[in-house]
Order: structure tokens, then C-alpha cells, then sequence
């Protein structure tokens, strides 16, 4: 259907005429035959359904009597408990039975025509017992107004006897949304329309895009019986709508909007009130037959998964829109029942975060004042137990400036000072590489005749070996023992987590630049001080101008003559994509190494849970130059970007794991490497397809606010990270 042709859907005039109540009375007729022969002991459903479908429908109500019940997925000679009329008077009265009271004395206002008051009278007490022996029998069943035409319908259709049965089967297998506590699952209905609108005719999407969808609320939610005043249409309709499921009810307003896309089109889009007004009156008459062959058309080019904006995974899996696909009809009122607890029970979970976010909102500054509090106690009672000291000492400081080396002359000046000193009779020195322990033995004389070769002993030292005395850039000083047990690092205490964050920032620029061009193994730079300090920023980099170059992408593959929306779920993907695959794969591939053995025996290479972490955090700053030149909308030159990125990165992982990962059987070995490469691979296919996916044919796509249209591939990916 093209948007600008007004001439492929049905008009507002020149329709045929509608042909009036006496013509749908019983009569013979070739298709009326055809259709009571696919009734038969093993019914064709699917004849069923075309017949219902084509021109004419099902013929006459006759017909009807015998398919309305099949196409509702019951046999019309099943004696349930819903057809036991006799059964339903004793059972607790619903607490909507005062407005059916009211509603149904409002009912048969259209037809049946003809009638006199006591007919009418009559009519009307046969819809109210149809109505309350429906809701007494499935008492979580909230009624709503425009129930009671419906019901009309079929009672009208198919007798008081069978009526019941067919609106319970109806109220809880197809418009089961419209009778929940909540009024939500039904507005989720309406904002399928503009999906659809946007997949046809983006121009006329972009019209109404002022006018939410409420304008659709009445005739959904009625199946269109309160709008339509045409015995024989909404007969007719009924047809259509119970041999299909219960979206194209909505495809079917989307139509009515499209056909009426002049009419719309004249009236200005910052003018949403009056676009209201027109939209929630249905043009009179209506040519359904075209109506249908169109929606059929829509629904076939259009189905409810590919629509844009993702609006169809937003419906929740438990609506009819959902459990109306496939082989629906073999669903019983128990299947009914238990899809209605598990709505009401998202339902209240969606409502007690709606609270709690209220709640949190309203009360925002005394929740902040409280949090602020909090963090002053747990820094207070930090610092009180000497937490300061523990992390200046973690990073190489001491009170008195630990960095600056002690020589030897020094340490000497420092022994005789010692020697010369009342006090305590243990003394310990320590620093970088260098330990003495001198014992003073303080007897009764003074300590200035002390023998030193008989009363002090020097235990062994340091002094002499360079290799512990060395200092390396990567190094960390390590506190001292204490007695106290003060420098115990517990996992609840800050002290625990700092220690993994003791580095500057020419430690990590050193570790950035040995990532991208290696010159010896990486663990050997980390020298058994791994840090989670570049690995957590270089995430969070990659992440931010994965979200930036991500949306410039998508705005250069945009339709620049309407608005261009801000796609924030890149950001969320971005987070989940890098964070998750850093903190958890590393996590994984250290079970399995430890699973298999890798550095159980003596001399053999092995590698610690943050080593790990350390490793993957730094293999991702290749991903930061890639990301900031992958926004062109030259998809080969994107590809080319990602590949390069892929090539460094995954050699830069298998060169320093392959150590670790050959201490295993071979065969272990080989799968572990493969592993860590596929797994790489998906990261970088993931960063091609939900961030740099756009190229120069997606102009030609409708402008969608996720970006372009995903392809099979890319909406697996986009599936995963909820984008």
C-alpha cells in the first residue's frame, strides 16, 4: 500500500450498499453448503477460517450457530460447566452486577429493529442472565463498559442457550486484556497502531505523532459492536475477528486510519484535540469487505514481530495479542484462567515498582540525606579503626614518607640510636627489602656497657640480595604485620577493595600501551599486582563512545527530514555488552582452568581471579580507538574497523593465556583457546551489528527511534541486550 496513494484502500464513498437485516436471514447457497460440510465430526478449521475471511463471511446466522462456536475453540454440543444455566443462579453475586444492571438497560438500542417494548424487555433480561452467569462463574473477571454489546452480539447470534458458554470461552481466550483489574494491558493494544502506522506510511505516523492512540480505545475494547450500528456489519466482522487472533482487531483500526489518510492530512498536526476528535468516530458507512481484504493484506506484509520500535516486545507474553498465535483454539477456560492469575500478578509487580519509584522520588532529599549520613558513619567508623593507615601503607607511604630508599649508613645510624634508647626491648626496622631485628637484653646495668658482640644479635637479612631490594615501577609496598591484627583486610571493610586499586596513573597508561603493542608477556608487567582500576574506566570509556559513535551512526542512516530520536537503549546495550562480557567470561575461564588443574602442580604457570579480570579489562582499549572511527556509514570500512579490533585483541588474550592454558591436557587446551577466541569473536559481532550496523540502504528504511530495522542476524543480538 503506498502512502501517498489514496486509491489502495477503501474510500468514504461510492461503497456498495449494505444490505439490510432481512437479508441475513437462513437460505441455501453454494458456500453456506460448503461451510456446514467443514463442520463435520472432525471440523476444518482452516476451510473454516477462509470462509469466515472471504466475501460475505459466514453467509447467515444459521451458519454462524454451527462456526462461531468451533472458531472459539469449543464444540457447541459440549455440555460444560458454562452451558449448565441451571447451576450458575447460587453462586456468589459479582460486584459488578449493579453496573450490568444499568449497562444492559441501555443495550438494544440499534437492533434488533422492529422489536415492540415487550420483546425488548425480554431480550434485555436474557442478556443480563448471559452477562452475570458469566462473571458469577469466573468471578476474577472485572466488567467493563461496552461488555454488554458484545454479549448482544452473540446472544442475538446464537440463542440464550449457547450464548453463555460462547462469551465465556470469548471473555477469557480472546479479550482477556480488557477484563483484568488494570486498564493497561488494554492501552498496550493501541500502541501497536502507531508501530503499524510507522511500517506503512511513516509520513502519516509522524502526523499523528501529537495524538495518542486513546482516540481506538472505544472500539477495540467493544470489538467495534459500540460503534457500528449495523446488525448485519458487526455480524459480519465477528466473522473475521473470532477466525483470527486478537491483533488484527488493531490492524483493522490501522486501516480505517489509513484509508482516511486525506482527510488527515488536512488537518494540522499541532491540532491533536481536533485529530482526536475525528479519529475516535468510524466513518459511516463502512465498506467492510474492503476493510478486511486490506487488513489481511497489512497484517501478511506487516506481521506483529516485525514491527518497529519494538513494540511487540513490549506486549507482555501473557496477553491475548500473544497467546492468540498459532494453534490457540486447544486452549481451555483452565489455560484461560491461569494466563489471567499470571497477568494480575505482573500487573501488581509493575504497580509496587511504579510506588516504590514514587516513593523514592517524593522523598528524594530525605533519602539523599540519609544515604549522606550513612557514608559519613561508614568513613567515620573507618578511620576510626585505622583504615588511613592501612591504605597509605597499602600504597607504598608511611607516616614518614616510605618512598624515599634507606641505604645502609643509614640503617647503621638508625642501630646505634637504637642502642642508646630506653624502652621496649624488640625493635623492628622495615622498608622496602630491608629487615633487621635487634634484641637488646635490658638487664639491671646500664645499657652503656652493653657487649654488642654478646647482648645484641642481628637476625638475618636482606641487605645483600638486589634482587628483593629492587624496586619496580609495578610494585606495591606491603604493610607490616601487626600485632593488633589491624591490617587483616576482611571482605566488608574498604581496605579489601582498595588494595585492587593501589595504582597511578603511569601504571595504568604503561599497562594500555603494553596491551596494544606487546613487547613481553603482560603478567609478567602486572609482576603479582593486578589492578581493577584501567580495567573498570577502560570499560566505561568504551562504553560512553560505543553510545556516542553508535547514535552518530544511526543519525547519519536517518531520514533527516523528521526528527531524529535519541536511541538511550544503546547506552544500557553498550553497559551490558562490555561490562557483562569483562566481568564474566574471565570469571568463567578461571573456573575451567582451576576445573582442569592449571597450576596445581609445583612450577607450573598459573593465573588469580583478578589477573584475570586484568587481563580481559586491558585487552578491551583496543576497542576505544576502533569505536571512535567506526561511525562512518561505510559498512566496509566499519567491518574492516571491528576486524582489526578483533585481530589485536584476541592475539594480545591467547599470547599471554596460552602459558597458563597448555599446563592443561591438550585436547583441554586447545578447546579452552578456541573458547576464549569465539567468545571475542561475539563480542566484536555484537559491536558491529547494535552499534555500527547502519550503512547507506538504510535510508531507504522507514526512521525508526532504535535505529534501522534489524536483520535475522542482528536481532538475535539486539534480543539479548534487551535493545
Amino acid at each position: 500500500m503506498d502512502c501517498n496513494d489514496a486509491a489502495n484502500t477503501p474510500s468514504t464513498s461510492d461503497r456498495p450498499a449494505i444490505p439490510d437485516e432481512g437479508e441475513m436471514s437462513p437460505g441455501p447457497g453454494l458456500k453456506a453448503d460448503c461451510i456446514l460440510n467443514s463442520c463435520g465430526q472432525k471440523p476444518d478449521i482452516a476451510a473454516l477460517v477462509h470462509f469466515a475471511t472471504s466475501t460475505d463471511g459466514l453467509v447467515n446466522d444459521e451458519v454462524r450457530r454451527k462456526v462461531w462456536p468451533l472458531l472459539l475453540g469449543y464444540t457447541p454440543y459440549e455440555k460444560t460447566e458454562s452451558t449448565k444455566s441451571a447451576t450458575w443462579h447460587g453462586l456468589p453475586r459479582h460486584k459488578d452486577e449493579d453496573q450490568v444492571r444499568l449497562d444492559v438497560d441501555r443495550s438494544f438500542i440499534y437492533y434488533p429493529k422492529n422489536q415492540s417494548e415487550p420483546q425488548l424487555d425480554r431480550r434485555k433480561k436474557e442478556l443480563s442472565a448471559v452477562i452475570t452467569q458469566v462473571l458469577r462463574e469466573q468471578p476474577n473477571l472485572s466488567y467493563f463498559q461496552g461488555f454488554h454489546d458484545i454479549a448482544q452480539v452473540f446472544l442475538l447470534v446464537l440463542g440464550v442457550d449457547d450464548a453463555a458458554a460462547a462469551v465465556s470461552q470469548l471473555s477469557l481466550l480472546r479479550i482477556r486484556d480488557f477484563m483484568l483489574p488494570s486498564l493497561e494491558p488494554s492501552i498496550a493494544h493501541l500502541h501497536l497502531l502507531p508501530s503499524i502506522l510507522e511500517a506503512e506510511c511513516p509520513r502519516l505516523r509522524l502526523h499523528l505523532s501529537q495524538t495518542q492512540p486513546f482516540f481506538a480505545l472505544a472500539a477495540t475494547l467493544t470489538l467495534y459492536a459500540h460503534d457500528i450500528q449495523e446488525y448485519s456489519d458487526i455480524a459480519r466482522l465477528f466473522d473475521f475477528f473470532l477466525a483470527h487472533g486478537a491483533v488484527v482487531s488493531v490492524y483493522f483500526f490501522a486501516i480505517i486510519i489509513l484509508s482516511r489518510r486525506q482527510e488527515l492530512f488536512e488537518i494540522p498536526a499541532d491540532e491533536p484535540e481536533m485529530l482526536h476528535s475525528v479519529l475516535s468516530k468510524l466513518p459511516k458507512p463502512l465498506d467492510l469487505e474492503a476493510l478486511i481484504a486490506h487488513t489481511v493484506s497489512l497484517y501478511q506484509k506487516f506481521p506483529p514481530e516485525q514491527l518497529p520500535f519494538r513494540a511487540w516486545a513490549m506486549i507482555s507474553p501473557y496477553s491475548v495479542l500473544k497467546t492468540t498465535t498459532g494453534d490457540f483454539r486447544q486452549q481451555t477456560l483452565i489455560d484461560g484462567a491461569a494466563y489471567f492469575d499470571l497477568q494480575v500478578a505482573q500487573l501488581r509487580r509493575q504497580e509496587m515498582r511504579r510506588k516504590a519509584m514514587a516513593t523514592l522520588w517524593k522523598h528524594r532529599r530525605s533519602a539523599g540525606r540519609v544515604g549522606l549520613a550513612v557514608l559519613v558513619g561508614a568513613v567515620a567508623i573507618w578511620l576510626g579503626k585505622g583504615g588511613v593507615e592501612s591504605y597509605t601503607a597499602m600504597i607504598g607511604l608511611s607516616g614518614q614518607s616510605l618512598a624515599e630508599e634507606i641505604d645502609t649508613s643509614a640503617l647503621e645510624t638508625a642501630t646505634c640510636q637504637l642502642c642508646g634508647i630506653e624502652g621496649p626491648s624488640f625493635t623492628t626496622m622495615a622498608n622496602r627489602g630491608y629487615d633487621v631485628v635487634v634484641d637488646v637484653d635490658d638487664h639491671e646495668g646500664d645499657l652503656g656497657h652493653t657487649d654488642l658482640q654478646e647482648d645484641l644479635e642481628f637476625h638475618s637479612s636482606n641487605f645483600n640480595d638486589t634482587q628483593s631490594s629492587k624496586i619496580t615501577p609495578d610494585s606495591t609496598y606491603q604493610p607490616p604485620s601487626s600485632s593488633t591484627g589491624s591490617s587483616k583486610r576482611y571482605l566488608w571493610t574498604l581496605s579489601f577493595y582498595a588494595q585492587f586499586f593501589a595504582v597511578d596513573t603511569s601504571h595504568v597508561l604503561h599497562r594500555c600501551f603494553s596491551a596494544l603493542a606487546p613487547r613481553r608477556p603482560f603478567l609478567d608487567i602486572l609482576d603479582g599486582n593486578p589492578d581493577l582500576y584501567g580495567p573498570f574506566w577502560i570499560a566505561t570509556t568504551v562504553v560512553f563512545i560505543l553510545f556516542l559513535t553508535g547514535t552518530i551512526s544511526q543519525y547519519l542512516a536517518s531520514h533527516h527530514d523528521q526528527a531524529f530520536i535519541y536511541n538511550f537503549k544503546l547506552l544500557s546495550g553498550a553497559a551490558g555488552l562490555i561490562y557483562g562480557y569483562t566481568a564474566i567470561v574471565p570469571i568463567a575461564l578461571w573456573g575451567l582452568l582451576k576445573w582442569f588443574g592449571s597450576g596445581n602442580a609445583p612450577g607450573e604457570s598459573s593465573i588469580g581471579l583478578v589477573e584475570s579480570w586484568a587481563l580481559y579489562g586491558y585487552a578491551n582499549v583496543i576497542w576505544i580507538p576502533v569505536a571512535l572511527i567506526s561511525w562512518s556509514p561505510i559498512s566496509v570500512l566499519n567491518y574492516v574497523f571491528v576486524a582489526v579490533g578483533f585481530t589485536v585483541s584476541a592475539v594480545f588474550l591467547t599470547r599471554n593465556l596460552w602459558p597458563v592454558v597448555s599446563v592443561t591436557e591438550a585436547k583441554i587446551s586447545r578447546i579452552l583457546v578456541i573458547g576464549v577466541v569465539a567468545a571475542h569473536a561475539g563480542l566484536a559481532i555484537a559491536i558491529k551489528f547494535l552499534f555500527f550496523a547502519a550503512g547507506p540502504a538504510a535510508k531507504d528504511l522507514p526512521k525508526i527511534p532504535n535505529g534501522d530495522e534489524p536483520e535475522k542476524g542482528e536481532k538475535l543480538i539486539r534480543a539479548l541486550f534487551g535493545m
